[in-house]
This record gives C-alpha cells, structure tokens and sequence, in this order.
C-alpha cells in the first residue's frame, strides 16, 4: 500500500495537516476535520492520513479508515451519510487518489485522473439546485406561510438541545417508518451532537404544540463553501392538511441559502442518493454520478 502511494506521489501525513488542508479546499461532512476529531478521540477507528504535495505546495489530502475505506463508514450507527465523498483537493490540481472508492463526489471529478464517472447512472447524489423558478417558490412560500398560520412552528435545531433534538428525531422516524427500516440511536445522536455543535443545522417543524417534522443536517464550513448533508428525516403522518416532509425541507433550503448568502460563500445541500422510487428528490435537486476510482 505504501508503494502504491508512493508511486501515486502521496505522502504519510497527520491531522493537523489533513485539517489545514480541509479548511483550504472543502470537502464533504463525512471528511471534515471536526467530525475526523471525534471519531479520533473515540479511539475505536484506526485512521491514517495522507497528503499530494506539488512544487512544494499541499494539493491535497486524505484519510482512510480501518486501512480499507476513503472517509468515514460510520452511517449504520451515527447520521453522518456515506453517499458521496469529496475530498479536500486545489481545484487547479489533477492527482491520482491511490484508494479504491465507488463514492467520489463529482465535485472532484476534473482533479483526480484515475476515477471514471461515465456509466454511473446507477449511483447518484441529489443537489439541491441553486434556484428554483418564481412560481415554485411563490408555492413553497405560501404553504409554509399557511403552516404557520394555522398553528405550526419552526425552531432551529441549534437552539435545541442535543437530548430533544434525538428524542424528538426518533420519535417521528418511527412514526413515519415503524419498525422496518433501523433508527440511530438517541445515545448516538446526542452524544455526536454534543461533540460538533457547530455543524448542527435545519429545523425542527412543531403543529400545535407537537413536533411533526426534523430533517437531521448538519453543515460543514471551510473556506469557499457550505457542504449540507441531510442523512434522513422523520415525519408524523397524522397531521393532515400540509406536507410536513416537504415544508421542513423547503425551510432548510431558505436558511442554508440565507447562511451562504451572508458569508458570501458557495452552498451545496445534498440529499443523497437518487433511486427512481425517490423521484420526490428531484422536486428539490438534480442528480450527479459518483466517481469510481482504480488503483494498481
């Protein structure tokens, strides 16, 4: 593994580079340097770190865990998604990313040579788009206006607390789940939470005094864009009259343009991946390929 790296023109590195490297050029929520942080002081992962130097300059950097995967695989058990991975890379530079992945963002896809991302209708990320058309948001507007009119209310998830915002998440997964798809625990969620405060983004939507919709984001900065990522969400299906899912969606996509806006920064607000039976997404977004990379 060393050779291959060494003949792709990496070099062994450490966090602290990985981290400087990251706020330079961005990269996805499950590659940013607070959540790496965490997991690293868990002590249950094995990390390694590496980093593309080019006429002296960093141009890139990685980590993989367990020797085998490119970012962080821990969406069975934490609600940090594992759809995409966009690592940190100067978007003047081309590389060659000595791990093999199937999940290479296609936000990197003119910097990294030895990654194809021809054929791969059958793995997509969905975007939301950077605009929608007057008359849609015109719509959006006036039903979130209605909501609020007739007994709803939005709180920003930031300025709940850890402990109610898994409570109430889980709670209104199993209401529009049950039992058949696994639910992240309200120990692991709040305990993630607690350690990334700054990352935590969205709304929870409350009709009547009762939650009836949370959409999990959380938000990685650096310093050209923000990187949304929604792993899941959960709503009551009981409430009658609006389209709760819908409404939390289109006040995250207002707030986390509003965010970017006063930063003046860049903002990509993933949803994750498109399957034809969640064509609701493209509602939102547009769907791009992964990245499949090869290595020797």
């Amino acid at each position: 593994m060393a050779v291959v790296h060494a003949l792709f023109g990496w070099k062994q590195s450490n966090f602290s580079t990985y981290e400087e490297t990251y706020y330079k050029y961005g990269g996805s929520i499950n590659t940013h340097p607070d959540l790496v942080r965490f997991f690293l002081s868990q002590q249950k992962i094995n990390f390694r770190f590496w980093h593309c130097m080019r006429d002296g300059k960093i141009v890139a950097a990685y980590f993989d865990t367990e020797n085998k995967h490119l970012g962080l695989d821990v969406w069975r058990d934490y609600p940090i998604s594992c759809d995409e991975i966009m690592i940190p890379v100067d978007p003047n530079a081309k590389i060659l990313l000595p791990i093999r992945t199937n999940k290479i963002s296609s936000h990197n896809r003119e910097n990294i040579h030895n990654a194809s991302f021809w054929l791969r209708k059958n793995r997509q990320v969905c975007y939301v788009r950077e605009g929608f058309s007057v008359k849609t948001t015109k719509k959006r507007n006036g039903e979130l206006k209605k909501f609020f009119a007739e007994g709803g209310e939005s709180i920003a998830l930031n300025q709940m607390s850890p402990r109610e915002i898994a409570e109430i998440y889980v709670k209104l997964f199993k209401l529009r789940f049950g039992d058949g798809i696994r639910c992240y625990s309200k120990e692991k969620i709040e305990t993630l939470f607690n350690a990334v405060p700054e990352s935590v983004f969205g709304n929870a939507l409350f009709f009547k005094g009762n939650p009836c919709a949370l959409d999990l984001v959380l938000c990685g900065r650096n310093d050209k864009f923000l990187y949304f990522d929604v792993p899941n969400g959960g709503v009551d299906p009981a409430v009658k009259g609006f389209s709760p899912g819908s409404l939390v969606m289109w006040k995250n996509i207002l707030d986390a343009r509003a965010l970017c806006q006063s930063e003046n920064r860049k903002m990509l607000f993933s949803i994750g991946l498109y399957k034809t039976y969640w064509n609701y997404k493209l509602l939102w977004s547009e769907a791009l390929p992964t990245g499949k990379s090869f290595s020797l």
